[in-house]
C-alpha cells in the first residue's frame, strides 16, 4: 500500500473528523455522570426522580443504568470513529473516507430521530449541527484519495 501525500483541504477534513469524533467520545463520558442526576431525570421523564424512586425504586435506577449504557455505547462508538479518522490523518485510504460516511450517517440519524421522532429541538440541534460539520470534514477528506 503507497502512502499518498495528502492536500491541505484533506488533512484539514481529517482534522475535522478527529476533532469531532474526540468531541463524541468525550461526551459520551460526560453523559455517563450526568445520566444519575435528578434534574436530568426529570428533564428526561418529566417525573421528579425522588417521586419515582419512592413509588418505583427499580424503575427509576433502570433509567438511570439505559442512560450510562447509552453513554457507555456513545463512548465507545466514538472512540472507533477517532481510530478510524486517524487513520485517515494518516494515510488517507479510500477505505478508510468510506468507512466516516457511518458517522456523518449515525449524526443524521440522530438529529431526525430527536428532531421528527422525539421532538427535542435543543438535541437534534446539536446532531443535526454535527452532521453537517462531519459532511464537511468528510467531503474535505475526499479531495487526498489516490483516484
Amino acid at each position: 500500500m503507497s502512502v499518498q501525500a495528502q492536500s491541505r483541504a484533506a488533512k484539514w477534513g481529517w482534522g475535522i473528523l478527529i476533532a469531532l469524533s474526540a468531541f463524541l467520545a468525550l461526551n459520551g463520558v460526560g453523559l455517563y455522570f450526568l445520566s444519575a442526576s435528578p434534574a436530568i431525570f426529570e428533564q428526561d421523564t418529566g417525573v421528579p426522580m425522588a417521586e419515582v424512586s419512592r413509588t418505583y425504586p427499580t424503575v427509576a435506577d433502570q433509567v438511570v443504568r439505559e442512560g450510562q449504557n447509552i453513554s457507555i455505547l456513545l463512548t465507545g462508538f466514538g472512540l472507533l470513529a477517532l481510530a478510524v479518522a486517524l487513520e485517515g490523518f494518516r494515510h488517507g485510504s479510500r477505505w478508510v473516507w468510506n468507512s466516516t460516511w457511518v458517522l456523518v450517517a449515525w449524526l443524521v440519524v440522530g438529529a431526525f430521530q430527536a428532531l421528527v421522532v422525539s421532538g427535542r429541538l435543543a438535541f437534534g440541534g446539536f446532531y443535526l449541527a454535527f452532521a453537517v460539520i462531519a459532511l464537511v470534514g468528510q467531503l474535505l477528506a475526499r479531495r487526498g484519495l489516490a483516484s
